[in-house]
């Protein structure tokens, strides 16, 4: 029984966003209670068959209805038992002494202050003044200015009260939007890394397949049996290639989306712009014809600033896959100068198709990425190219590099 109660009381608070515990309008309204059994005390009024005694249900009837019923009386409604009960106990003061009536239109006035608002209170204590100066007209009542004072008491506590409640709901509000941002931004960052992830692993998995398909045309041109079980092996070797960048990208995703779910996932080290010189060779090694460049030291970048330009040269030599001509040579370079950097991705324009018009999903993501760290970046065709520019602060100088095998170029003070 207590615990349905406590729970209607919780829940039609929290249907009104008023954010006191239970507790706090049992205590007040016990407080009314135990004020009039005092009231009648003092006026010998706790007899049977004293006409007083119906102050006791005048102040009970309103809670017994919302906390049986969980209904919202109205303020007039819900303050209108104890300002009878007050006015009845006030028109037959005690001999002598001061009277604890008053202190029930106090009460009345804090709770509907608190729970319904600055105009309401004050109505409520208007008429509690009326009531008071009603009884003060009649000789017997003693310390009126007093209780005028308990008015007012009661309205300040009440308000305070109403203050307090209000602070509490827009912080709870800041929270939940503060929440809410949080959320959204964690589910575009993992959106963005799925997103590379397919794209890359898609991006190696189709020159696996075009360099298999290339290996199945020449062994139907074979000559011999020593050069058909050598273009055999090399679509088998494409193909295992194709299969392990898939399974890598498979338990790539599972981490994602495992971590995006319950937080419980592995951790693993998150590539850097150092990783990119690996990411060209791999690009390289599963047939994409692709030069790199390095100048300076990628390690010295921030670990977020070597992440975005590691997804962003990644994004770029998928979007090359995609887009341009298999056999067109794609240039990479990374330039780095303290905590200043710039990568430049371009390959030829693919002839006879039309040039891209407006922001793809991965230029959206680069674009994404570049904002959070403080980049400019710019995407686009120029010239006969399409070239893709970030840079992290002031434009870095670039050096000469050095032809290495497998198609790479590092810079002299890079390594591959």
């Amino acid at each position: 029984m207590l615990r349905w109660l406590r729970a209607g009381i919780e829940a039609n608070l929290e249907r009104h966003q008023i954010l006191y515990p239970w507790w706090v309008p049992v205590a007040s309204h016990l407080g009314q209670v135990v004020t009039v059994l005092v009231a009648l005390s003092l006026r010998d009024a706790l007899w049977p068959l004293d006409p007083l005694l119906v102050c006791l249900p005048l102040v009970a009837v309103s809670p017994l209805v919302q906390f049986t019923t969980h209904r919202w009386l109205p303020w007039w409604a819900d303050s209108a038992g104890s300002v009878l009960a007050a006015a009845l106990l006030l028109a037959r003061p005690p001999d002598g002494v001061l009277d604890l009536a008053p202190v029930l239109l106090g009460l009345a006035t804090a709770e509907i202050t608190a729970r319904d608002g600055l105009r309401e209170g004050l109505s409520v204590a208007a008429i509690g003044q009326v009531v008071l100066i009603g009884a003060a007209i009649r000789p017997g009542l003693v310390g009126a200015p007093l209780y005028t004072l308990e008015l007012l008491l009661g309205f300040v506590i009440g308000a305070m009260l109403l203050w307090q409640m209000r602070a509490l709901v827009a912080e709870r509000r800041a929270r939940e939007q503060a929440w809410e941002r949080a959320t959204t931004a964690e589910r575009e960052r993992i959106a963005r890394e799925i997103h590379d992830l397919v794209a890359h692993s898609l991006s190696i998995s189709l020159l696996q397949v075009t360099g298999a398909r290339r290996a199945l045309r020449d062994v139907g041109e074979a000559g011999s049996a020593q050069e058909t079980a050598e273009a055999v092996a090399e679509v088998d070797a494409a193909l295992a290639d194709a299969e392990q960048v898939g399974r890598r990208a498979m338990a790539d995703i599972r981490r994602a989306v495992s971590a995006m779910a319950d937080g419980s996932a592995e951790r693993h080290a998150l590539p850097g712009a150092g990783d990119i010189a690996a990411l060209v060779r791999e690009m390289a090694g599963a047939g994409l014809a692709v030069e790199y460049d390095e100048q300076g030291d990628p390690g010295a970048l921030p670990a977020a600033a070597g992440l975005g330009l590691y997804r962003i040269a990644q994004e770029s030599l998928a979007n090359v896959v995609k887009h341009a001509d298999a056999d067109a040579p794609v240039r990479v370079r990374l330039s780095v100068t303290g905590a200043q950097a710039r990568l430049r991705v371009s390959n030829p324009l693919p002839a006879g198709r039309p040039r891209p018009d407006g922001l793809g999903s991965g230029l959206a993501g680069m674009q994404a990425r570049a904002t959070q760290l403080g980049a400019r970046l710019e995407a686009g065709p120029a010239g006969g190219d399409w070239v893709v520019d970030v840079r992290l602060g002031p434009p870095a100088r670039t050096g000469h590099g050095v032809a290495l095998p497998c198609g790479h170029t590092v810079g002299k003070a890079g390594t591959a």
